[in-house]
């Protein structure tokens, strides 16, 4: 557990979980980057907390009937050049409070396939609201997404490999990390999920 100016994030051990269409379990070379990375965000919210003060919890991304995040976390979280998503665990359906520019890319934003041709993706305005179900397509594997789904009910990390889908219909083969932050108080206030694309 790591505890820093009104935040508190804990990560979880991860687990192995399998794909649908193949046998593959999440390495630990796999959970290495993924843990990485989300500690890279950590770290990001961390800073801005201690630098503002402000717990990260009481803020949340703009969109309908969402209240918007800072300016200056907005800033802070730009500068992470992975690509992930927050979301808002006390909204229903716990949509997407942010998401970074490389999630855009990733999910098509500028996406160029093997013959150069660049298709539009999602723009922020579209993602933003939406639950990550919106990635899901008929070869996404509903056991992996029923897992997840406990690992999130359970309050706990989990690292799995997903078949995804971007805009254009098109899949990847997503190294998902999905972890919990905490408030000061111990309690989830966000989960992060770390998109790491293995096609």
């Amino acid at each position: 557990m790591q505890s820093k100016q009104g935040i508190t994030l804990r990560i979880e051990s991860l687990y192995m979980w399998l794909e649908a269409e193949e046998l593959r379990i999440a390495s630990g070379c796999d959970k290495e980057m993924a843990l990485s990375t989300a500690n890279n965000i950590f770290s990001t919210l961390n800073r801005y907390s201690k630098l503002t003060g402000l717990v990260v919890c009481e803020r949340r991304c703009d969109s309908v009937g969402i209240p918007a995040l800072s300016s200056s976390l907005n800033l802070s979280l730009g500068r992470i050049k992975q690509s992930f998503v927050l979301t808002d665990r006390h909204l229903p359906d716990m949509p997407i409070v942010y998401a970074s520019d490389a999630f855009l890319s990733l999910t098509g934003k500028d996406f160029c396939c093997s013959n150069h041709l660049t298709y539009p993706g999602y723009s922020r305005e579209e993602i933003l609201g939406c639950n990550c179900r919106f990635l899901n397509g008929p070869g996404t594997s509903a056991e992996v997404l029923e897992e997840i789904n406990q690992h999130i009910c359970r309050e706990e990390a989990c690292t799995v490999h997903l078949l995804n889908y971007r805009k254009d219909g098109s899949t990847f083969r997503d190294l998902l990390h999905v972890s919990p932050i905490r408030n000061s108080s111990g309690k989830v206030a966000f989960h992060v999920w770390v998109h790491l694309d293995e096609s």
